[in-house]
């Protein structure tokens, strides 16, 4: 088995899919592993040579065998045109978000296959990998960090963003912010019992005077005036179709509302399905908050959307997802969840060609 670890044609991702230390059980297992030198991934490229990879200029992976499995995180780049290569990343194109029919027809013409890592699952639907975790927590901590900015007239992370060397040093922006803020926060968290939910919760317990944890009990039925009586909202929700309306333009400033700092963790704004259809894109590092209306008592509500987030913590991320994801390579692609994943590409590309 051939295994090509790409470089991410996005400027600030930093996370790898797979550490040296568990390429190079791959490749004591058999694997030949090639993986593309990069500037920014968190792992320098002398770990990869020293753990036994054949290291290949960034993008190289165009012009790789046939047979070749080419691994990565987020989307591609707009060319080539043509894939054909068995392909595992995040595409984010099965919510019918914007250009998965153009994103599909790549693999349709070129005859490759999608293994999405986010419909990488079990039997019981579990996902066998995923950044979720840290997605949350520092979703969470950006919003915190922001809103206690915000109280002593201080940018916080509003101005640009950078990736941390770990949790602590966020952290400590945070904590520092506290103690010097009138009041702690009130923050509700949406989709709590999942691992996202679960990580923000973990964050926001940094510096809030409460958190409000909901999940799909609470949602089925939602009480919007509960919602709003919050400052801080982080919404952790896994969307996978319509119906979950957590706030559109028409609920913002409301003499009851008080939500004043969102994190929108899942970042769907470019799905049909979006839960907070008050935004049209994700926020970026240079531009991590956008406002979005002003709330009840005047003050501008400021969202966050930023869609890698743990990327800002690369190291701690990657080893994590690395970890998830080594048992299910080494039984790449025999594995339950390597079926489910090449079931669903192909009911997409039906879809398409039904689509025409």
């Amino acid at each position: 088995m051939k295994i090509h670890l790409r470089d991410e044609d996005r400027p600030t991702e930093r996370r790898a899919p797979v550490t040296p230390q568990h390429a190079r059980t791959l490749i004591e297992a058999g694997w030949d592993v090639d993986v593309e030198t990069s500037a920014k991934r968190i792992f320098p490229d002398s770990d990869y040579n020293a753990a036994g990879c054949h290291m290949k200029p960034a993008g190289s992976w165009i012009d790789a065998p046939g047979d070749t499995v080419i691994l990565g995180l987020k989307e591609l780049p707009s060319l080539p045109e043509t894939l054909p290569h068995r392909m595992i990343h995040f595409a984010h194109i099965y919510k019918d978000q914007h250009g998965w029919r153009e994103e599909l027809r790549r693999f349709a013409r070129g005859g490759g296959r999608l293994y999405d890592l986010e419909f990488l699952v079990d039997s019981e639907g579990r996902r066998k990998a995923a950044f979720g975790y840290w997605a949350g927590w520092v979703g969470a901590a950006l919003a915190l960090w922001r809103h206690l900015a915000r109280d002593l007239g201080a940018a916080g992370p509003s101005k640009g963003l950078s990736s941390f060397e770990n949790r602590d040093a966020l952290r400590s922006e945070i904590e520092t912010l506290a103690q010097g803020g009138k009041r702690l926060p009130r923050a509700i968290v949406i989709g709590a019992k999942g691992r996202s939910g679960q990580g923000a919760v973990d964050a926001l317990s940094i510096a809030c005077g409460e958190i409000t944890e909901w999940d799909k009990e609470e949602t089925a039925d939602l009480d919007r005036r509960a919602l709003t009586n919050h400052d801080v909202l982080v919404n952790c929700v896994l969307v996978s179709g319509p119906g979950l309306l957590l706030l559109t333009p028409e609920n913002l400033g409301g003499p009851d509302q008080k939500i004043r700092t969102i994190s929108d963790v899942s970042c769907d704004p470019l799905s049909d399905y979006n839960p907070l259809p008050i935004y049209r894109e994700p926020t970026s590092w240079k531009r991590p908050f956008i406002t979005v209306g002003m709330n009840g008592d005047g003050e501008e509500i400021e969202l966050t959307a930023v869609d890698n987030l743990p990327s800002l913590l690369p190291k701690e991320a990657s080893e994590d997802f690395s970890r998830q994801l080594l048992p299910s390579l080494l039984s790449f692609d025999h594995g339950e969840e390597w079926r489910a994943a090449l079931d669903l590409f192909e009911s997409k590309i039906r879809k398409l060609e039904m689509a025409g």
